[in-house]
C-alpha cells in the first residue's frame, strides 16, 4: 500500500510516469486509477513470484526470473524505464542489478550512496556505503569517493564536493589500514580530498561525501534513524505532558519544529542510489512510507534525466591510473 500511494502521489504532485510491477489484480485494485492508467501516467506489469528478505542474493537474482524485482530491472535494462526502485531485499537489488546491468566500466564495486541532513549549501551530505560491501579494499573505497563527488556535482549542482574517509579521528595518524591506504589513493585522484573525518562531522556541511565500509555505514545510518525518532518523540511527549507553560510553548514553536521535523526527516532522502551500476537503480528503506517512495522516485527521476551514469563512467576512466596503483 505504501508503495502504490507514494507512486499516485508522484504523478499527480510532479509528473512522474510510473509502471508498478507485482501482482496486477492487487496493484490493480490498490491504485484504484483507471484515469491513469487510460492515460499512461501509470502502467502495471504482472510479476508471479517475490523476492523475499530471506531469500539469498545470488540465489534470487538468477532462479527467481519473474519477480518483481527482477522484472523491474529487466523494464530498465529494456529501455522502457529509465531507472528501478525497490524497498526490498538489499543485497538481491544489489545482485540483481549486476546481473541485468552490470558495473559501469572500471568499477569494482558499487555501493549505496545515502543522503543524510546537513548545513551544506544544497542542505545534505553524502555517506557512501551504506550497506552494500561490508569487506571492502581501500581502492573500493576510493572509486565511492569519486562516484560521490560526482553524483552530487551533477544532480545537486555542487561544485568540487570535499570528499573524506570516516575514521576515529582527524589526525592521519589515525584509522585503520583500510583507510590509511583509501585516502592515499584518493589523494591521486581529481577529487577535493578534505582527509579524515569524523561521524560528528556527517551534519555540519564542511565535508560533502564521506566514505566508509558498508558494515560501519549502515551502523551510521541506523543511528541517525534512531537518534531523529527519539528526538521527535521526546519533544513531542514533553509538550503533551508538561504543564501549562510547555503546553504554549509547544503551541508557539510549531512552525519552527515543522521546519525542523522537515530538515532532519530521514525519508526526505527517499531512496538511495546504487552508484557503481550501469543503470539507475535506487533502494529504498523497507519500511518506507508513501512520502518516502514519492520522494525516492524523485531522486530515480533526477539521476535518470541528467544522465549521471554517463557522468560517472566518465569519472571513474578520468581516474583510473590512481585504483590501479
Amino acid at each position: 500500500a505504501p508503495v502504490v500511494a507514494g507512486a499516485l502521489e508522484a504523478i499527480r504532485a510532479d509528473g512522474a510516469r510510473v509502471v508498478l510491477v507485482g501482482d496486477e489484480p492487487t496493484l490493480t485494485k490498490e491504485a484504484a486509477a483507471p484515469e491513469l492508467l487510460a492515460d499512461g501516467r501509470l502502467a502495471i506489469v504482472h510479476a508471479t513470484e517475490v523476492v523475499t528478505m530471506d531469500d539469498p542474493p545470488a540465489l534470487a537474482a538468477r532462479k527467481k526470473r519473474d519477480s518483481s524485482m527482477r522484472k523491474a530491472c529487466d523494464l530498465v535494462a529494456d529501455g522502457k524505464a529509465g531507472a528501478a526502485l525497490s524497498p526490498g531485499n538489499s543485497g538481491a537489488l544489489l545482485a540483481t542489478g549486476l546481473l541485468c546491468f552490470g558495473r559501469i566500466d572500471g568499477v569494482l564495486r558499487p555501493a549505496f550512496g545515502t543522503l543524510l541532513p546537513a548545513r551544506s549549501s544544497i542542505g545534505c551530505s553524502l555517506l557512501v556505503d551504506a550497506g552494500a560491501n561490508t569487506d571492502p579494499e581501500p581502492a573500493h573505497l576510493a572509486q565511492w569517493g569519486v562516484l560521490g563527488a560526482t553524483y552530487l556535482e551533477k544532480v545537486f549542482g555542487l561544485e568540487r564536493p570535499k570528499v573524506a574517509v570516516i575514521s576515529n579521528g582527524k589526525e592521519e595518524s589515525k584509522g585503520t589500514e583500510l583507510t590509511r591506504a583509501a585516502l592515499a589513493i584518493l589523494g591521486r585522484t581529481d577529487v577535493a580530498l578534505h582527509g579524515y573525518a569524523e561521524g560528528g562531522d556527517l551534519n555540519l556541511g564542511e565535508v560533502h561525501v564521506f566514505i566508509t565500509d558498508g558494515f560501519t555505514g549502515n551502523v551510521m545510518l541506523k543511528t541517525a534513524e534512531g537518534v531523529f525518532k527519539f528526538v521527535t518523540s521526546e519533544i513531542k511527549a514533553g509538550y503533551l505532558e508538561g504543564g501549562l507553560l510547555e503546553k504554549l510553548g509547544g503551541a508557539l514553536s510549531q512552525t519552527m519544529f515543522a521546519r525542523l521535523r522537515a530538515k532532519l526527516d530521514p525519508r526526505e532522502g527517499g531512496a538511495a542510489p546504487l552508484l557503481g551500476l550501469a543503470r539507475a537503480t535506487f533502494k529504498a528503506h523497507g519500511s518506507s512510507d508513501a512520502h518516502s517512495i514519492r520522494r525516492g522516485i524523485a531522486a530515480a527521476r533526477r539521476y535518470a534525466e541528467q544522465g549521471v551514469d554517463a557522468h560517472l563512467a566518465a569519472a571513474i576512466a578520468r581516474n583510473a591510473a590512481a585504483f590501479a596503483g
